[in-house]
């Protein structure tokens, strides 16, 4: 169903404002049936249609579908997959100093089944246990399923630089990331994101959707291995071809504000690289026992140039800042050459809490995350290359706690 803009905001509006009563007296109908009890607490489901709290009580089950109203997602985290993003420790109990089960490496994929204050339970088929989530990845389809997602390194890389291909990059699957999602019974790209990043994304697409737009988002996680062959390749490029050097070397910038030639946010997982589209069609879905939207038809603006352009033209200021600046990007000169999706793009990314980077007008970073983690935070020194995770049911909804 083709609508006109106006017609299309004012339905998602409808539609957004509708979910939202059903889903409030669905959850005081919950609250009130489930005032003597805790709700479901254990990973068992009963066979009778009936679930019990800790004293072995029943209670009723909520009617399925439902909508997911009151979470940080559009879905559960619980059966999401997630990835440890450097080494760290699987812990007995959701506290300090608790017993350590085992260590896991960093890029360590698993299931998360649950979550206590700022501890996550996890499993795969080798290991169950609790890790620190602030340092751990979500894979953000798994919890934002109305996003595009497209990962166009996993089949047809993007990078140029003046509109110049880059040899070893350019049209080539540099880093597949794609696979069977069992969650989503789908082929879908992996999406991983620091836990607390992935909140903001949400935050952000929430914004796009009711403003009849959707984030497209292109990359996350970027391998370090990866990281260093685009800032080689490039580098050689520049080298050879005098009009591709004058794009990332003509002051006040450089060839470092287009890729990174250290550590990136990328790596550490708190850097996210896409697009907005205007949705012309969006319906809703149901996964496991729940239901979310699906934006079923769009079209991606036109920016003012193709994401992964590396060069001066791809800038959204007239000269470079910090990138984990806050306020101080708020002076800059708007590129006069920028599209008016690409400024709704950043208003959409900054009010959820992100950072515009000024030579990339796709990138944002999350200078809180990288705060919080310091130098703690990853270098991304592997490859993310399956996911382990499970429908998302009622009864998991479990073992959360402040």
């Amino acid at each position: 169903m083709k609508k006109n803009r106006s017609f299309l905001n004012g339905l998602i509006i409808i539609l957004g404002f509708s979910i939202v009563i059903i889903g409030i007296i669905t959850y005081l109908q919950q609250s009130e049936n489930n005032e003597q009890t805790e709700g479901p607490a254990t990973e068992q489901g009963n066979q009778n249609g009936l679930d019990e709290d800790e004293d072995g009580e029943s209670q009723e089950k909520s009617e399925l579908p439902m909508w997911h109203v009151d979470g940080e997602f559009e879905l559960p985290i619980a059966g999401a997959a997630g990835y440890a993003s450097v080494g760290q420790s699987l812990l007995e109990e959701p506290e300090p100093g608790s017993k350590i089960l085992q260590e896991l490496s960093p890029g360590t994929p698993f299931e998360i089944r649950g979550e206590a204050g700022g501890y996550w339970l996890v499993r795969s088929d080798s290991f169950k246990g609790w890790i620190e989530n602030r340092f751990a990845f979500i894979n953000l389809p798994d919890v934002v399923p109305s996003i595009i997602y497209n990962h166009t390194n996993s089949y047809d890389s993007l990078f140029q630089s003046s509109h110049v291909d880059i040899p070893e990059l350019t049209g080539e699957p540099l880093n597949p990331m794609i696979g069977f999602n069992e969650r989503l019974q789908k082929e879908e790209f992996i999406m991983p994101i620091l836990y607390q990043s992935a909140k903001k994304v949400f935050h952000a697409q929430q914004l796009a959707l009711q403003n009849g737009d959707s984030l497209v988002i292109y990359e996350t996680f970027r391998p370090r291995e990866l990281q260093l062959l685009v800032n080689d390749s490039l580098k050689q490029l520049a080298e050879e071809n005098e009009e591709v050097k004058k794009g990332i070397n003509d002051k006040p910038w450089s060839m470092t504000w287009f890729i990174n030639m250290k550590v990136s946010n990328h790596q550490r997982g708190a850097a996210i690289d896409l697009s907005l589209a205007e949705v012309e069609e969006i319906t809703d879905q149901t996964i496991g026992d729940f239901k979310t939207f699906r934006v079923e038809k769009y079209t991606e603006y036109t920016m003012h140039t193709p994401l992964h352009e590396l060069s001066r033209e791809s800038a959204i200021f007239d000269r470079p800042i910090a990138s984990a600046d806050r306020e101080g990007w708020k002076d800059l000169t708007i590129n006069s050459k920028m599209t008016e999706p690409s400024l709704k793009l950043q208003e959409y990314m900054v009010e959820a809490g992100f950072n515009p980077l000024a030579s990339e007008w796709w990138h944002f970073n999350d200078v809180d995350a990288l705060e919080n983690l310091d130098t703690e935070a990853g270098s991304g020194e592997f490859y993310i290359k399956e996911t382990f995770n499970s429908v998302p049911l009622w009864k998991d909804l479990t073992l959360t706690q402040e």
